[in-house]
């Protein structure tokens, strides 16, 4: 580029893409470079004062409501050209938009606008960063509390007590499922793998019994930030169904489902899956 004025420098890997003054509207699979200069000679998507991008900061906004809200966070590398990166934390029903925006020594450049995803699920799931496990069979939901605290204050010359609330405003209940391995699913009824039963049984415990916050998520639309406690298992009372056994337990709320709490309670994973994918002479992806 060179004796010119431009305010736009668009370069993709699409040959179909055509030739047009347009500029084009957002930034696309197979796009490898478009630079808006602003009033400067920088081709990049941020000024950071000769440092190199180090980290990809991945927001995320309810569509339409115009407020983006941090959810991840991993380290950029130059040797690879795709990250993927899974939301775990997400409400059914939603749609959502997303935004990648690269750091430089602690400098944002300008969001990357990603197209609209609708968040589509169905059951009820308990999850982290490292786990994700679905609540299958003979579920109970049981009683939600929605506990809030108060004083009541009996004044001597008073007819009537004065009751005084407090802040506090958070859900709890308690869940119970039948988790069952996969080896006995697959059997459909014809037996029961009694060590992959025990196995299983004692990873949900483990996972319940953690002490790790965890995100409870309902396809009616349920998302809250969650502890879990006071485990029990119960067994079949059937001679031939002894091997199976519900797991019950208790959850509190402790928090909004926010970057910075959601940071604190170890839920906010550090690191994407990084690819490096090379392209034919047509854009296409011929490895990856």
């Amino acid at each position: 580029m060179h004796e010119g004025v431009y305010d736009e420098a668009y370069i993709t890997l699409d040959t179909t893409t055509p030739n047009t003054v347009s500029k084009p509207t957002q930034w696309e699979f197979k796009t490898i470079m478009d630079s808006k200069f602003q009033g400067d000679l920088d081709g990049g998507s941020i000024g950071a004062h000769g440092f190199h991008v180090t980290k990809i900061m991945l927001y995320r906004s309810v569509y339409g409501t115009g407020k983006w809200e941090a959810v991840g966070i991993f380290d950029y590398d130059e040797d690879y050209n795709v990250y993927d990166y899974s939301d775990r934390y997400t409400q059914n029903g939603v749609v959502y938009q997303y935004a990648i925006v690269p750091v430089a020594n602690e400098i944002q450049g300008d969001k990357l606008l990603s197209d609209t995803v609708e968040s589509s699920y169905e059951g009820i799931f308990i999850t982290d960063k490292d786990e994700n496990r679905r609540l299958e069979y003979d579920i109970s939901l049981g009683e939600v509390s929605y506990n809030t605290n108060s004083a009541i204050n009996q004044p001597i010359s008073g007819e009537f007590p004065i009751v005084t609330f407090g802040k506090s405003r958070y859900r709890s209940g308690s869940l119970s499922t039948l988790p069952l391995s996969r080896s006995t699913v697959e059997m459909h009824g014809s037996g029961i793998d009694k060590f992959a039963e025990e196995v299983n049984r004692r990873r949900w415990l483990d996972f319940l019994n953690n002490g790790r916050a965890k995100v409870l998520r309902m396809d009616s639309g349920v998302l809250m930030l969650i502890v879990t406690q006071n485990t029990v298992v119960q067994h079949k009372e059937e001679d031939a169904l002894r091997a199976l056994a519900s797991i019950q337990f208790d959850y509190v709320e402790i928090g909004d489902i926010e970057w910075n709490t959601m940071l604190k309670s170890g839920l906010i994973p550090m690191n994407a899956y990084a690819h490096n994918f090379t392209y034919d002479d047509n854009g296409d992806i011929i490895n990856g």
